[in-house]
Parts: C-alpha cells; sequence; structure tokens
C-alpha cells in the first residue's frame, strides 16, 4: 500500500483536530473597562492583551490529552517526544490552573517553569493545536470588542498572532489578512509586507494553481499564500484548508530560503 503524501496526511490529521470542539461557555473574559480599551485601541493592543480569556484548567488539559493522541497516531515521529512532553505536564491542580493561564498569555515561556528539558518545537507543535478551540471560541465570544475593517496591522485583533494567509477580494481587490489560531479576518494594506511593514512587494505564482499567489520579502524572509478571489468562482474561499492544501506552495517558498513566519519553529513533519 502506498503510503500517504504530505499533504493527504496533513488534510486527516487536521479533519481529527476539527472533531475536537469546546463548548461557548468554556471560555470567559472580564469586559474591558471602555476607557482601558479606547487608550489599548490607541496603541493597537490585541483584545488577548487586555480582555484575557479565562479556560478551566479541567478542560484544557482533556484536549491537550486528545491533541496528543491525535499527533501520535499521524506523526509518529513525534511521538516519544510528545509523550515525553506529556510526562512533564503539572499535575497539582494549582500549578495547572498557573500553567493554563500562562498558555494563554502573550510572551509567557511556559517551558522554563517546566523543570526538565524538553522538544520546543514539538512543545510549541502540541501548545498551538491545543489553544486552537479555545481562542477560536474567544474569538467569537469577543467579536463585538474588534472591528475588522479598522485594524489595519500585521498581527491579529484578537490573539496578537501573525497572519497565516491573505485573501484579495474580489470586487475591490482589498486585501485580508487570516489568523490560523483564532480564525480571525481582518483588513490590511493592498500592498506591502505584513510581517516587518517593509513596502516592497514581490509574489510568485505556479502553473495549475493560477488563483493564488506567494508574497514574499526580501527583508524579513518571511513569505505569506494569498488567494485571488476573482480566480475562485462565486464561493467564499474556507481559508483554513486553502492552508492547508497549498502545502507545496510553502515547500517552494521554504526551498528558495523564505520562512512561515507565523509558525517560524514548526517541527519537521
Amino acid at each position: 500500500m502506498q503510503a500517504p503524501s504530505l499533504q493527504e496526511m496533513l488534510v486527516n490529521f487536521h479533519q481529527e483536530l476539527i472533531r475536537i470542539t469546546v463548548k461557548e461557555d468554556a471560555v470567559s473574559f472580564s469586559t474591558p473597562d471602555q476607557a482601558i480599551f479606547r487608550q489599548a485601541q490607541e496603541k493597537a493592543l490585541p483584545l488577548v492583551n487586555i480582555c484575557p480569556p479565562q479556560v478551566k484548567a479541567e478542560d484544557f488539559f482533556a484536549v491537550m490529552t486528545q491533541v496528543a493522541g491525535i499527533i501520535k497516531h499521524f506523526m509518529p515521529d513525534l511521538a516519544a517526544e510528545t509523550e515525553q512532553i506529556e510526562s512533564a505536564l503539572p499535575v497539582d491542580p494549582a500549578e495547572r490552573e498557573e500553567f493554563v493561564t500562562g498558555a494563554l498569555t502573550p510572551g509567557v515561556d511556559l517551558l522554563s517553569d517546566l523543570k526538565t528539558d524538553l522538544p520546543p518545537e514539538t512543545f510549541d507543535f502540541l501548545l498551538n493545536h491545543t489553544i486552537k478551540p479555545f481562542m477560536s471560541q474567544y474569538a467569537v465570544n469577543a467579536s463585538k470588542y474588534f472591528d475588522p475593517e479598522m485594524w489595519l496591522k500585521g498581527n491579529c485583533p484578537v490573539c496578537g498572532g501573525k497572519p497565516t494567509l491573505a485573501l484579495l477580494e474580489k470586487e475591490k481587490g482589498r486585501r485580508y489578512l487570516y489568523c490560523d489560531l483564532c480564525e480571525v479576518q481582518w483588513r490590511f494594506n493592498r500592498l506591502g509586507c505584513p510581517y516587518c511593514t517593509s513596502n516592497e512587494s514581490h509574489f510568485f505564482t505556479c502553473e495549475g494553481m493560477e488563483k493564488y499567489r506567494v508574497y514574499y520579502c526580501d527583508k524579513c524572509h518571511g513569505y505569506i499564500k494569498t488567494i485571488d478571489g476573482a480566480k475562485t468562482g462565486e464561493s467564499q474561499p474556507n481559508l483554513f484548508w486553502e492552508d492547508i492544501n497549498t502545502i507545496q506552495l510553502d515547500i517552494l517558498a521554504m526551498r528558495e530560503g523564505y520562512i512561515n513566519q507565523a509558525y517560524p519553529q514548526e517541527p519537521e513533519i
């Protein structure tokens, strides 16, 4: 039997991941004071910095166990490292609560608190896929607190993450960035690098994949896959699956020395 291709494996992997769902009330947050909220908007701080999500430790670790099982099933090369990480996770209730708070707070170095050497790429891979369903629900619950048309920044208005994909609007050609972590889309400048704000603009296309462009930056060496909405037909593209189904474009860009700035340290699979 022929082994599945990388793209087939990733599709199957993510099909299992999206089966993991959390309840609407699994994520809560305190409504920001209006003065603090206005000040944060002026400073372009994402929502996660001013009204961070709150998740019960038992819910978070239940999802992490499911994600770990899926990683070990579809990516056996990462199985040993994943089990090593699971063994190092806190068991004390207070420490587990502290771990979850840190996981949902930007800039916290959780690895330094686990008292053992762990593979950072695999740890981040496991953590990101654990956080994702909670951040997606957080974005839904907090949607009234941000305007995707007015953000115009290179980072996500909700979680602060870097975009993984872009869409050129069909009608007016406006560009929208997409965050894979919380699945938010927001408007950005039509040209320029979203990662370092360089005004230089270069892209390449591939034969047979004309609806896609890969914009790349020679200043920060980042790249972003982009869908040309004028070439997608009538339907609105599903950016989550578009990102996964264009893995060959990632490979081409990385072979040329460019970096996936959203996940620069993902483990090789």
